[in-house]
């Protein structure tokens, strides 16, 4: 695709002249392989559609038939059989008109027929809401069932129908659409090799989600290559002179432009950089030839008149890549004042590089020979044995598994309950997908309920998958263990935004506590933000950074109220010595430096008098009402405690503690019980140190366990998991140590 047909595709102006032209093109193309009489058919589809949508027009000013005949022209380019013609040039009159499957059976054939009721796109069933919206969606890819060739139409009827979208009076309504067709049918488009087909909807897509980027790239691509196909026609002819001179024969030289969305995933992925002249293969040429020894000796000529890049040597036809794929890739100096690929393939190669799955299916279809490489044939093979073996009743699971295997193997396509379609990396977790959501969403996630079940934090759902979140009302439940839980970058990214800010606010929050007990002393009004004496002389920035110098030791809480109140400072300093007393130390001062609780250095907490922990043993703390507390590991009070209270604590200059635990589980004796129990322990990265198995006796069994952690919360949270995930799971004696 040269940048003039792109410009000419975006910049789509209604068609004002009769149809029957457009019909006469069509014929035209069908003429170079289908038998003569089957051109009259072509005819009698038009007229039949012609009729039925005689009265409609669409939001561009034309005639509606001229919408299904544009795509069929998109769809010539395939070289579709007669009943796939037809069916294009009638896709929507079951749809749209009064017209019925069974009107179309009469007049055509039943194959016809069953190709138009496989494209309806919104089953005559009222849905609402998700469902709606699922089954739109669903549609597609179960006809596909009936027969492959659907899909084909499918993408024509979409690439019209987003040619003419600029239409559209609601700017909302582009975006949607562009949104689905980046993330629905150019994977579909680029899973079956349709390149053709791929390049129209992606660049229509991108130009439409970020026409910044986009019109950056085309202005570029225009200004530098603006003629065009007489641009590369120009040098195509130079490779073609040279290689007649060397003897060689049948063959052709083809020139491309790289696409504007093909340049901005090459600076995207590869360069990681926004200019574009780094992009190496703006400009490229392919050779094509009757053989593969042709194949090799174009290599070679080439590379006598041209200096090759070795590392940029790749020969797929050796070693075809995993999709089937076959070409020798070159890149040369000396032709331009920059780097220029050459591709070399034999025909039969390329017509599979541009046409992928179309280019060879209808041979498979009659039994026949075909050239199409033995990869990409298996490939062929196990979409057609997913697709007519499907049954809508009772294999929708399985085909929906294996569609998604095969067609959209990177991504995974999930649904909200209200049918909005949310795209993530194939290995997110049902966290990740609430990050996605709202941030009202991830920050009170609870659980996941996942096709009605619910499910714990780790679980990864699959394509088709609908899933709501569970959330607290009242309490922020996220904290820093969710990023063993979170498979996407951006998601991480905001959870450690969170808790650094949430871990700013809380210290801050409790210096201001200490700050007002100092204050309290010296009979001196408490910091209330604003109006106070403090928070005049030291906004709210400037408050903070002192408050973090305290933190840090550089500054104490006396010497932040003496900057601020100096005669007060001065009077209540006299009184000390005169009563030869000294100011009582804040618990912050005379303790804190010497412990962290959960890697902070804190200061509202005590010591247990019980235990009375001293300097290098090993210690807990437990958070209660009565705030925290820090315990020797061996503590009595820490034997009937709950572990979500429990907090990792060590001295200052030791390394963070890990705690054994044990714990019994009891559960039912029923199949695969103890494997989801060990199962549940693998999504949640926890190592299991011993396990033992006790039969009770009574139905039940008590499972025996010993792990380490390096925080105990962990404990709580993986308890919780298995008793979320059954009910029925006891857990009886449990200690840390």
């Amino acid at each position: 695709m040269d940048i003039r047909t792109l410009e000419g595709f975006l910049n789509y102006k209604p068609y004002q002249d009769d149809p029957q032209l457009i019909v006469d093109g069509i014929i035209q193309k069908a003429k170079e392989y289908l038998p003569p009489e089957s051109l009259k058919e072509i005819q009698k589809a038009y007229e039949y559609a012609r009729d039925a949508h005689k009265w409609q027009n669409r939001l561009s000013g034309e005639a509606y038939i001229v919408h299904p005949l544009k795509a069929t022209e998109f769809l010539m380019e395939i070289k579709p059989d007669l009943p796939t013609i037809q069916a294009c040039i009638m896709h929507d009159v079951i749809e749209d008109t009064a017209i019925t499957e069974t009107d179309i059976q009469k007049e055509f054939w039943d194959e016809v027929a069953h190709l138009c009721e496989g494209l309806v796109k919104v089953s005559k069933i009222k849905f609402k809401g998700e469902e709606r919206h699922i089954e739109t969606l669903k549609k597609t890819f179960l006809a596909m069932a009936k027969d492959l060739r659907v899909i084909f139409i499918k993408l024509c009827d979409r690439i019209h129908n987003i040619q003419t979208l600029q239409f559209h009076p609601n700017p909302g309504k582009i975006q949607k659409i562009a949104n689905e067709t980046m993330k629905i049918f150019v994977p579909i488009a680029r899973r079956l090799w349709l390149y053709y087909y791929q390049l129209y909807l992606e660049n229509w897509a991108f130009k439409n989600l970020n026409e910044e980027a986009f019109d950056k790239i085309f202005i570029y691509l225009k200004k530098y290559f603006s003629n065009g196909e007489k641009y590369t026609n120009k040098w195509a002819e130079v490779i073609e002179n040279m290689l007649k001179k060397e003897g060689v024969e049948d063959f052709m030289v083809k020139g491309r432009i790289k696409s504007p969305y093909r340049v901005y995933e090459k600076l995207e992925k590869k360069y990681h950089t926004e200019d574009i002249g780094e992009v190496m293969d703006l400009l490229a040429f392919r050779v094509v030839t009757k053989s593969i020894a042709d194949c090799y000796m174009i290599l070679g000529i080439i590379h006598k008149y041209y200096t090759p890049l070795i590392k940029k040597i790749k020969d797929y036809i050796a070693v075809p890549k995993s999709n089937g794929y076959q070409s020798i890739h070159t890149t040369v100096l000396g032709m331009f004042s920059f780097p220029i690929e050459i591709q070399i393939r034999t025909y039969e190669m390329d017509e599979i590089a541009e046409y992928g799955v179309a280019a060879h299916f209808a041979y498979s279809e009659n039994n026949q020979s075909t050239s199409v490489s033995e990869t990409q044939s298996e490939w062929i093979k196990k979409l057609k044995e997913i697709v007519s073996t499907y049954k809508e009743s009772d294999d929708k699971e399985k085909f929906k598994d294996e569609l998604r295997i095969e067609v959209l193997d990177k991504r995974i396509y999930l649904y909200t309950p209200k049918g909005d379609v949310i795209e993530l990396p194939y290995g997110s977790t049902v966290l990740d997908f609430a990050f996605t959501i709202h941030s009202e969403i991830w920050l009170k996630f609870k659980n996941a309920i996942v096709n009605g079940q619910i499910k714990p934090i780790s679980f990864r759902p699959k394509t088709w998958d609908v899933l709501s979140i569970n959330i607290f009302k009242n309490k922020y439940s996220a904290n820093k263990h969710w990023t063993d839980f979170l498979h996407t970058i951006s998601a991480r990214s905001t959870l450690n935004r969170f808790l650094k800010t949430q871990q700013k606010e809380e210290i801050i929050k409790k210096a201001v506590e200490e700050l007002n007990q100092h204050l309290e002393k010296f009979w001196l009004p408490k910091y209330d933000w604003s109006g106070d004496k403090i928070s005049k002389q030291y906004p709210q920035a400037e408050f903070e950074k002192k408050i973090f110098e305290i933190v840090d030791k550089k500054l104490s809480y006396s010497q932040l109220i003496k900057s601020v109140y100096p005669q007060e400072w001065e009077v209540y300093n006299k009184s000390i010595i005169s009563s030869n007393q000294q100011p009582a130390p804040s618990i912050r001062e005379a303790v804190s430096a010497k412990l962290l609780i959960d890697g902070d250095v804190l200061s509202n907490y005590s010591l247990c008098q019980e235990c009375k922990p001293k300097m290098g043993e090993k210690i807990i703390a437990k958070a209660g009402r009565d705030g925290i507390k820090v315990h020797t590991i061996e503590c009595k009070s820490l034997k009937t405690i709950s572990f979500d209270k429990l907090l990792e604590a060590h001295w200052e200059g030791q390394e963070t503690n890990n705690y054994g635990v044990s714990v019994e589980l009891r559960i039912f004796n029923k199949y695969s019980n103890l494997l989801d129990v060990m199962t549940i322990f693998s999504d949640l990265h926890i190592v299991i140190l011993q396990v033992s198995l006790k039969n009770n006796g009574d139905g039940t069994s008590s499972i025996f366990l010993e792990s380490e952690f390096k925080n105990p919360a962990r404990i709580a949270f993986l308890l919780n998991s298995l008793k979320k995930y059954d009910d029925s799971i006891k857990v009886f004696r449990k200690r840390v140590y």
